[in-house]
């Protein structure tokens, strides 16, 4: 079959994971298979081979929303050509936005081609536009007429969320909460699978920390490298922020030689916020030394290849959520990065997370709130004698029940049935 596979996502971010983990999955399986993700180039194509997958690169410029946000009118014109151009066999859109919908609904008006989307994250409805207001009115950087202009995109992104479903062949969705509400606006079930995301167990594997602390250059940053307690927490974006601030300013308090290893978007936070906390950032960018007072270090947005070192520096990994609409339609791929590092974890009490780790011996599950959180993070602290093991069984979950190869053959059986 000829396979065209379409994020709206830049290349390492969000959903581009998910959907060239499963390109590459259908390559494997002897299909022709291109995976078109957003470039960083704002108009030029980007054309490559990554295994078996040809990826194309689309182009990126839109108006006023970012160039992440699958809104980009080229992009959506070059993506309708290349979807017309050759037949597809199978078109599949990996969201909601114009730049992934428009090419696959045209491929399956005019070339006959059989479309999928995928629901990965609840937007509407109270999900992550109304988070995304918070920030908004937050952000001293954003004029009045562009948080208009952005409102009014959410607003008909909010319409498409239910929209596209409806008018795909097949859906697939990542979580509990998005299957049912697939199947509240009238989405049938047998053409509705609920498929997570996977961890990827050859890209990031269970290091000796202290060879990752030096591979990350931590004995250049530090005297006590080696003895520091370090709990590890990536993000593309910080939603629950405040969350995971306060419960941390909790934890120093209890531990006060703990850090946190942060790797990617930066915090929002003003300095006189954190100083309430007691919280100091320590850019690892920038040089210097770690002092005493630095708890937070933050080494910015690092290439997927460098995580399984940065992953393998820590000691045991967070999972922050506060339970609100958005957290409980979704899931998170870091759990899955998490795992495949072989450590503890500490997650709470939200979606479906806790049910794939409740009962595994893989770490703790905290009550969405600060202070349990805190609670949890200080346990796990004082109880290395369990860390091994913990870990040991982490990596055992990721290898099994979030396997890319288990997940892809999910997918394939359904899409042999039709």
């Amino acid at each position: 079959m000829r396979i065209l596979i379409m994020s709206h996502n830049l290349i390492e971010r969000g959903n581009y994971f998910r959907a060239l983990k499963f390109a590459g999955f259908l390559a494997s399986r002897g299909h022709d298979v291109t995976f078109m993700p957003s470039s960083y180039r704002w108009y030029k194509p980007r054309k490559y081979m990554a295994g078996a997958v040809r990826v194309i690169e689309s182009p990126s410029w839109s108006f006023v929303i970012g160039k992440d946000d699958g809104w980009s009118p080229i992009g959506a014109v070059y993506r309708i050509w290349t979807a017309l151009r050759r037949k597809y066999d199978i078109v599949f859109g990996f969201s909601h936005k114009p730049v992934d919908f428009l090419p696959a609904w045209c491929a399956r008006t005019f070339r006959r081609s059989f479309y999928i989307t995928d629901w990965c994250d609840w937007w509407g409805k109270g999900g992550l536009f109304e988070n995304i207001k918070y920030f908004r009115k937050h952000d001293t950087r954003l004029s009045r007429m562009k948080k208009m202009i952005l409102a009014a995109y959410d607003r008909v992104e909010a319409l498409f969320e239910e929209f596209v479903p409806r008018r795909a062949d097949f859906v697939t969705v990542i979580c509990r909460a998005l299957y049912e509400r697939a199947r509240a606006i009238g989405v049938k079930e047998e053409n509705l699978l609920l498929l997570v995301s996977g961890a990827d167990t050859e890209n990031i594997q269970p290091m000796n920390k202290a060879a990752a602390r030096e591979c990350i250059g931590l004995n250049k940053l530090s005297d006590d490298w080696r003895e520091m307690a370090l709990l590890g927490y990536t993000a593309n974006y910080h939603l629950d922020e405040d969350f995971l601030l306060e419960a941390f300013s909790r934890v120093c308090r209890a531990h006060p030689g703990v850090r946190m290893l942060v790797v990617g978007a930066e915090f929002r936070q003003s300095e006189e916020r954190m100083r309430e906390w007691g919280l100091k950032i320590f850019d690892a960018a920038g040089g210097g030394r770690i002092t005493p007072a630095h708890n937070i270090i933050h080494f910015g947005r690092r290439p997927f290849r460098e995580m399984g070192a940065f992953l393998g520096a820590c000691d045991i990994f967070l999972l922050p959520m506060t339970d609100i609409v958005y957290n409980r339609g979704r899931w998170p791929h870091k759990v899955g990065d998490y795992l495949a590092a072989g450590r503890p974890i500490i997650v709470n009490d939200v979606g479906d997370i806790p049910l794939l780790i409740r009962g595994r011996d893989v770490g703790y599950i905290a009550r969405p709130d600060a202070a349990d959180f805190a609670e949890k993070i200080i346990q796990m602290l004082s109880e290395r004698e369990k860390w091994e093991i913990f870990g040991v069984h982490a990596r055992n979950l990721a290898e099994t029940e979030l396997n890319w190869e288990r997940l892809g053959e999910q997918l394939y059986e359904r899409i042999r049935e039709r």
